[in-house]
Parts: structure tokens; sequence; C-alpha cells
């Protein structure tokens, strides 16, 4: 079973709202705090640099680039989620409509000095095309997804009579494939459900090379100390690893 472009735009444009509303509210703290502060850090000094960031949505990391002095694009998908992108666009910001998995088609070889995609690619119905397409607009690609290690098919918290979180109870890592992501804490406006892949890590690894790219180092962001101690929420994020970045450049 699998997705295609329809489906993903369909989804993301239906979720345009609450997922805006989500992010710009600072509800979805562990990226305000964690995963996306990560990025943009492992992405150095970005300033003067022409950037494509691919599965932008909202333009979220698309204004953390372009505040650190990148000349970025950001594409996407949804139309209506690129909307919301350009009404709060400032200066350095361009947005297209498309699906990831063209991106070779849609610019010219060598356009930018860096790709990048803020937990975006598990939920593209091709991310295999989008990184080959990445690999040959930039000399280095830098992506996050969700954590294959913690972002498996069966996965449950053990929590205690208080209901704080014990353990992580995961299994079926290597059932990959395509599945439904319901969307439905308590922090959105409304429910909402996307498609996306759970993919071992061999399976990204594997892409990547396909793509032509090489991994230079991979980081598994976390919160501080100081973090938990003011945003109790962050713990479990401290405790297991929810995120993955990879820094990939072209093979030479």
């Amino acid at each position: 079973m699998t997705f295609d472009a329809s489906d993903a735009r369909a989804a993301w444009n239906d979720a345009a709202e609450p997922w805006d509303d989500f992010v710009e509210s600072g509800a979805d703290f562990y990226r305000a705090e964690v995963h996306g502060r990560a990025l943009l850090a492992v992405c150095g000094d970005v300033g003067g640099r022409r950037v494509l960031d691919l599965g932008c949505g909202q333009g979220w990391f698309t204004r953390q680039l372009a505040g650190a002095g990148a000349d970025v694009v950001g594409l996407d998908i949804a139309d209506r989620a690129v909307a919301k992108a350009a009404e709060r666009a400032g200066t350095g910001q361009g947005f297209v409509v498309a699906d990831a998995g063209r991106t070779g088609d849609l610019f010219r070889p060598g356009t930018f000095d860096l790709v990048t995609s803020c937990m975006a690619l598990q939920d593209m119905p091709d991310p295999a095309g989008a990184l080959a397409g990445a690999a040959g607009l930039a000399p280095r690609v830098v992506f996050s997804i969700a954590h294959p290690g913690t972002d498996t098919p069966s996965r449950e918290w053990v929590r205690d009579d208080h209901g704080r979180k014990l353990a992580l109870r995961i299994d079926r890592y290597f059932d990959a494939g395509h599945d439904d992501l319901r969307w439905d804490m308590p922090r959105l406006l409304r429910p909402f459900t996307t498609p996306r892949w759970q993919l071992p890590l061999q399976d990204w690894s594997g892409m990547v090379a396909a793509a032509g790219l090489v991994i230079a180092r991979l980081h598994e962001p976390r919160p501080t100390e100081a973090q938990v101690a003011a945003r109790p929420e962050l713990d479990d994020a401290r405790r297991l690893p929810y995120f993955l970045i990879f820094d990939c450049a072209v093979r030479g």
C-alpha cells in the first residue's frame, strides 16, 4: 500500500489551518525548542546562501533560515499551507507549490548552496525522488525526520498510576511502509489525518546513497536540562531520541 501526490496534497490542505495554529501558537514546542533549533544549527552559517526548503508547509523553518540571512525558496505540495507561508514571508523568501519528488525538474542544477527539509520527508509520497532531486541542486543536503528507532508502527508509553511516562514500548521496527497518522492531541484546534512513511534507518540510508549523497554526520537533538526544568513536557525527548538529522554532501 502506498500514497501519491494527490493524497499528500489533499491531507495537508485539509490540515493547513490547525497545523498553522499548532506551529505558530508555540504549541509545537518540540519544533520551537528542540528539533527546529537543532536543524538550523546543523545548517551552520547560511548568511548570503541560496537555500531550498523542501516540504516547507506554512513556512516556519523557511523563516528561520531567512532570519539567519539566507535567501530561501520554500517548496510544498499543499497550496493552502504555502498561502499561509507567503502571508508571513519577509524579505529573502519565495515559495513554490510543487511535489518535492519532482524538485530536480523545477530548477537548474547548482541553483542552491544548500537544500533543507524540516520533519517533512517522511510525509512525502516520494522521499527518494526528493533526495535525488536535491542532490542535483546543491552540494549539501540537511534534513530531519522522525527518529526511526522510536517512531515505529507499534508504539506506546507505559505509564504509572499518575500518568507519568515510565518507558516507551516499541515493536515492529522492520515493518516498513505507509500508514496514516491521526493527529489528535489536545493542543490542536481540531484533529486531522496525514499519510506518512515509517521506515527503518537502513532504508533512509539507502535512499541517501541512491541519491548520490554521503552522510557526513548524524545528529539526535534533545532538550537541555534547563529546557526540561522550564518545560517538563520535554522530558521524554531528553530520555529518548525523537528526531534524527542527516547532514549530507554530494558524493565527489
